[in-house]
């Protein structure tokens, strides 16, 4: 899974947004991505040899208010740099102290 967590992270640096494997404080500006939680089943794998772990992962990018056009720009960017079976959600958060655009990427792929 760390090999898996570092493939997507260097995906995510085409993008030029930074990315973080926790929320970073309130200090640090939008946009940016937190590779999040994820969940695993690895009910797929036989008792012996290569274990198959069907997994789904989340990616939170938050992204400043100010351009909804931007961020259906980044959503693409992130999609086409991570090529992966996905869905997103955009919502208006304001968890991190200020308004900010809070899209969620749920990823879903098979880690052999």
């Amino acid at each position: 899974m760390t090999e898996y967590l570092k493939q997507l992270s260097e995906k995510l640096i085409v993008t030029k947004i930074p990315v973080y494997f926790k929320l970073p404080d309130e200090s640090i500006k939008e946009p940016f991505y937190v590779i999040g939680s994820h969940t695993g089943d690895d009910s797929r794998s036989a008792k012996f040899g290569l274990a198959i772990v069907d997994t789904t992962l989340q990616i939170d990018l938050f992204y400043p208010i100010d351009s909804r056009t931007k961020v259906e720009e980044s959503i693409f960017q992130t999609k086409v740099a991570l090529n992966k079976r996905m869905t997103h959600q955009v919502l208006i958060d304001h968890s991190i102290g200020r308004e900010v655009y809070h899209i969620i990427f749920r990823i879903s792929d098979l880690i052999i």
